[in-house]
């Protein structure tokens, strides 16, 4: 009787976990599903004047402005460009390039020479010189959604997650982590995860959020 119990128990906490990690990834399929379908709604004028006003609020962040190397990215799926943001002191701009999708690895290397890939993103060609994430002053993270705690939302391959995994106990010498996105990808909170590399900051179409200020 007493294993009986026992056994009750431990399946029942087994099945507990399990559903809670159902609803979990769930959550998180149906909220990028959602973002991604505003995204799409909108217009190329939506999308054009999004840029433009990124770029203008992008003028708020200092550190940007004064970064000479500047970790980018190349937008896909409805992501807010980055394009039109001023770096006016970057003089090594770097994208990033997955090495590995089976083990979802991916470096930053020089934009100087660039090719686009099977999916239509544009990326470094495979001779680039590589970047170390502490080299790199700035980096602009795309974004599905995001919190003002710095958590993000990624397309959920956790691509960004392992390239920044050596920031994650380095508290000096280390790139600003700008997240890029529009302003209604915002959400009240997101579940952070272990392995989740917090943002220090949003730039989004109508403000650029500083997390753990007073100010944002």
């Amino acid at each position: 009787m007493d294993w009986s119990i026992s056994e009750a128990s431990r399946m029942l906490h087994q099945k507990r976990h399990q559903t809670l990690k159902l609803i979990d990834i769930t959550s998180g399929t149906m909220l990028r599903r959602e973002m991604r379908q505003q995204r799409s709604a909108l217009s190329s004028r939506q999308s054009k004047q999004a840029m433009l006003d990124v770029a203008n609020i992008a003028r708020q962040c200092k550190p940007l402005l004064f970064a000479t190397r500047i970790a980018s990215y190349s937008p896909f799926n409805g992501e807010l460009s980055p394009a039109l943001i001023e770096t006016p002191n970057c003089h090594q701009h770097f994208l990033p390039r997955v090495d590995n999708y089976t083990r979802h690895l991916m470096r930053f290397y020089s934009a100087n020479h660039r090719r686009t890939n099977r999916w239509g993103i544009v990326e470094p060609i495979p001779t680039a010189p590589a970047a170390s994430i502490n080299q790199l002053d700035v980096i602009l993270v795309p974004l599905v959604a995001f919190d003002r705690k710095g958590n993000r939302l990624g397309m959920g391959a956790g691509f960004y997650d392992r390239a920044l995994q050596s920031l994650r106990h380095r508290a000096n010498r280390r790139p600003l982590l700008v997240g890029v996105g529009h302003h209604f990808q915002e959400v009240n909170s997101l579940i952070s995860k272990p392995w989740d590399i917090k943002l220090d900051a949003i730039l989004t179409d109508r403000e650029y959020i500083v997390v753990g200020s007073s100010l944002s």
